[in-house]
């Protein structure tokens, strides 16, 4: 998965979900780096979010984002 695009989702530790459950969030990014430990994602402005593996829920690569499209004159 390195140097992919990757999107995973993520439990946000002593926070609870709409539903009372945990709390998650997606984070969305090229995968730079994956360890036992932690693996690493560089988002699109540029940020890095380590996230611990304990704390995966799920994840995947995803497509490349499309290009933008120029508006017309």
């Amino acid at each position: 998965m390195v140097g992919r695009r990757v999107v995973v989702r993520r439990l946000l530790r002593g926070e609870t979900g709409p539903t009372g459950g945990p709390a998650m969030t997606d984070v969305l990014g090229i995968c730079e780096s994956w360890t036992a430990g932690a693996v690493t994602v560089r988002t699109e402005d540029g940020g890095l979010v380590e996230i611990e593996t304990a704390d995966i829920v799920s994840g995947k690569p995803v497509p490349p984002r499309p290009p933008r499209r120029r508006p017309r004159d």
